[in-house]
């Protein structure tokens, strides 16, 4: 099973997008994907067009202890299962502070989740207890970065945020993807942030998703894009990315 945490300090560069779209085409592959969404404003459900009714309990009663994370796992699609972020996440991290050994709860409350392919993560744009748990619980990071120069300068951070946790907590996931969102061929912008990107990063940049409106409008009715606008730019590129996810092979220890 692969863990992968999809991870960035900026807020709209496509975290919770490619969390979805990547994890809708990898279950089209008929690979059995979990996504855990870790962010209290819970756009995973949003974006799956899960409702309210559908979940009696989320990320935040598995962290109170209330429930295991196996009883909350939401159906979403074929192959493709949830377990929701909530609201409550702002209170449940709280009281994580409390808790040993709290920078690796996940790896505690996580255990039983086995049944998978792949579990991908989605995490608030934040350096909270919540984003260092999932850097600690996965195996491999995935890094979108928008086409702005803030999106690239927070790419930079976060690199060096990740080699800090992974030196005080002895283990960390290894960032094995940058992927670089909203890329607009006609922007010069788009040019000099993906040159920069494959000249900080090298191999690790993937094909840039190009930006696509439809991406922005699938969430809002509560489907994939591959749902949505299945011969779209957005479908065709993360298409791609999802390809070139299980091309990749897995990562056998925690390295940053």
């Amino acid at each position: 099973m692969r863990k992968i945490a999809i991870v960035g300090f900026k807020g709209g560069i496509g975290k919770t997008t490619t969390c979805v779209s990547l994890g809708a085409a990898l279950a089209q592959e008929r690979k059995r994907v979990l996504l855990i969404d870790t962010d209290t404003q819970a756009n995973v459900s949003i974006s799956l067009g899960i409702r309210e009714e559908q979940i009696k309990n989320t990320l935040a009663e598995v962290l109170n202890h209330v429930v295991a994370a196996e009883d909350c796992i939401v159906s979403a699609r074929r192959n493709l299962h949830l377990l929701p972020g909530s609201l409550a996440l702002f209170k449940a991290q709280q009281r994580m502070v409390l808790e040993m050994a709290r920078e690796e709860i996940f790896n505690e409350l996580f255990a039983n989740l086995t049944n998978y392919d792949y579990q991908i993560l989605d995490c608030a744009p934040s350096a909270t207890l919540l984003t260092v748990n999932a850097i600690a619980y996965v195996d491999e990071v995935f890094i979108p970065v928008s086409m702005e120069m803030l999106a690239l300068a927070g790419a930079r951070q976060f690199m060096r945020y990740l080699r800090e946790i992974s030196r005080l907590l002895g283990s960390g996931g290894e960032i094995r993807l940058i992927v670089p969102t909203m890329y607009d061929r006609r922007r010069r912008v788009s040019k000099q942030i993906l040159d920069s990107l494959n000249k900080d990063f090298g191999d690790r940049v993937t094909p840039p998703i190009g930006v696509d409106t439809l991406l922005s409008e699938a969430p809002g009715v509560g489907k994939t894009i591959f749902e949505y606008a299945p011969r779209s730019r957005g479908a065709k590129d993360y298409k791609k990315l999802a390809n070139l996810v299980m091309e990749m092979p897995p990562v056998n220890s925690h390295t940053p």
